[in-house]
């Protein structure tokens, strides 16, 4: 698929979403996915729930309300005597339902799901935060959240501030990890690693290796800001992170391999250490950073190939594509036919920034990439039509060929070595199945669907941006996290209505790929899309290929989301 290659992970897997978003109030959300805190553009739009008698004045809260000095007002509708009352970190289970003051809608309600909804007071509206820790477990009350309490980060976009009103029950109380005594600053006791980070072993490991940076680690962790305020966790979602320490920040891929199975540490470090590609990551908090991390298994992976000696800059004799993607032959096949821009190639392959830091590898993941070379970035598709089945070459792609400008992937100057291993000419355009579904016969197309121009008003957003809706639903169907491997079929199209690629040709099969691997879009998109279910996302231009390499604008994918694989 386009974008198949390659995007660095980051280690921010919460997604912390606001309250206040009006595409779907409140917006409330324990996944997994790359960024956080998210405050994207949205437009009013249509209520989509049921409108809903309150049971008070929304205009004007009973004269036994109670108002704190946030202007925060509210008033019990059943009380509990005795019961748990929740800390700033905790996520509350809630029923809730949701009205605009000044006009009486309904804009939100889950009195329609079986299961109340999570809301992590770390990551939400200070008003909802406030709020969740004067009321007990087992507790309703009416909310009234003026306009500074009621929005996480500021009303979106092109929407005016409001005061709103919600109805709250309390269902349940979800412990969050405590916080520190230390929290924000290392004690004088503390040990450093070699970068400077600070640490102490709060559990000593029972393995005796440490991880390497390409084997793949299963851990625990929590974050703090220096006040105190948990930013991310997994022990609260209870679902640990499983991903090679390459795939992280540096600084975290220097902290998890410099430990071992079994072993707890807390660590301090300035938020500037979790920068990727020079850039913070999103909803990363500034200052003093606390995390504990504990380390599950360590699963030894393939050693991938060593740092090229010359990574830092294409020797005197490479060669020089008309493009200007340099080049070295490292081993010759038995020649032979070369690679069109159009065809699907399968490769092995281990890209390097030009400081030694290798960002990718098939070889550590035991199975070839397999991709259509019009569906890459620049510098692959101009590259590896130099190659024949057999060849084993290194690339030296400048940045403008690659990802410049892209957020969340490596930056400048990348160096890959490729072996190919197969050319498989693209099937014809007449071989595609009507609609993009399953067992369609041959002759039919990929229509652009109705909707193609731009999200209806029913589509919702990803933590990042990116409009989606869901085409086919699966009740209780399990979700993919940023460091999962996933197996797709999808067409995507540009806004007029060009279908620019498709894994639904003839009898190609589904395309198997890191959610780390790919353009951001995807990889804060498809983890909104269960096993089983199809969705339609429609992708921001900075969220695909801001810097060329792709086809450009807003992009329009329908994904059916086959299988989840752990790496």
């Amino acid at each position: 698929m386009r974008g198949l290659l390659v995007i660095v992970a980051g280690f921010l897997f919460a997604a912390a979403v606001g309250c206040q978003r009006t595409e779907d109030k409140p917006k409330i959300s324990t996944a997994t996915t790359t960024g956080s805190g998210s405050n994207a553009a949205a437009k009013p739009v249509q209520a989509k729930s049921e409108q809903i008698r309150p049971p008070l004045d929304l205009a004007n809260p009973p004269i036994d309300a109670v108002k704190t000095a946030s202007g925060l007002i509210y008033k019990k509708l059943t009380s509990v005597e005795g019961g748990s009352v929740a800390k700033r970190n905790d996520t509350v289970m809630i029923n809730y339902t949701g009205w605009r003051q000044a006009t009486g809608e309904t804009f939100y309600t889950n009195r329609d799901r079986s299961t109340p909804m999570p809301l992590p007071l770390a990551n939400t509206a200070p008003g909802f935060t406030e709020a969740m820790q004067l009321l007990k477990q087992g507790e309703k009350a009416m909310l009234w959240l003026p306009p500074s309490i009621g929005y996480k980060g500021g009303p979106p976009p092109g929407t005016a501030p409001e005061t709103l009103v919600y109805e709250v029950e309390v269902v349940e109380i979800v412990s969050a990890p405590a916080i520190p005594e230390d929290v924000g600053a290392p004690p004088a006791t503390a040990s450093s690693l070699k970068s400077g980070i600070k640490y102490t072993v709060l559990q000593p490991g029972t393995g005796k290796d440490k991880a390497r940076y390409f084997d793949t680690v299963t851990f625990n962790y929590s974050a703090w800001d220096h006040e105190g305020r948990m930013f991310d966790t997994t022990e609260l979602r209870k679902r640990p992170a499983t991903v090679p320490p390459f795939r992280q920040t540096a600084a975290m891929e220097e902290i998890l391999t410099s430990m071992t199975a079994g072993q707890r540490a807390r660590f301090w470090m300035p938020s500037e250490r979790m920068n990727q590609d020079g850039r913070p990551l999103p909803g990363m908090p500034t200052g003093i950073l606390t995390y504990e991390v504990e380390i599950l298994t360590i699963e030894k992976a393939k050693e991938p190939p060593r740092v090229p000696a010359d990574v830092a800059a294409p020797p005197a004799g490479a060669s020089k594509t008309p493009k200007g993607v340099f080049y070295k032959i490292l081993a010759t096949g038995k020649g032979g036919a070369k690679p069109a821009a159009s065809d699907v190639v399968r490769v092995n392959y281990t890209g390097w920034t030009t400081d030694g830091r290798m960002f990718d590898s098939s070889v550590i993941q035991g199975e070839p990439a397999e991709f259509s070379l019009g569906g890459v970035i620049v510098g692959w598709t101009d590259g590896i039509p130099v190659m024949s089945v057999g060849d084993k070459v290194r690339f030296w792609i400048p940045d403008e060929l690659a990802y410049k400008g892209a957020p969340g992937k490596p930056q400048g100057m990348l160096v890959f070595d490729v072996e190919l291993l197969q050319i498989k000419p693209p099937p014809p355009p007449e071989a595609a199945d009507a609609h993009g579904h399953h067992g369609a016969g041959a002759g039919a197309s990929h229509p652009a669907p109705p909707d193609v121009a731009a999200p209806p008003a029913d589509a919702k957003k990803s933590p990042r941006g990116v409009s989606y809706k869901i085409l086919k639903a699966v009740k209780g169907a399990a979700h993919p996290v940023a460091s999962d491997r996933v197996k797709v079929h999808y067409t995507g199209w540009t806004t007029d209505g060009k279908m620019f690629d498709t894994s639904r040709k003839g009898a190609q099969q589904p395309i198997e790929f890191s959610l780390g691997g790919v353009i951001p879009g995807w990889t804060d998109g498809i983890p909104m899309v269960g096993v089983g279910e199809t969705a339609r996302l429609w992708i921001p231009q900075e969220l695909a290929y801001p810097g060329g390499g792709g086809p450009q604008g807003v992009l329009v994918f329908d994904v059916e989301l086959l299988e989840i694989k752990k790496q």
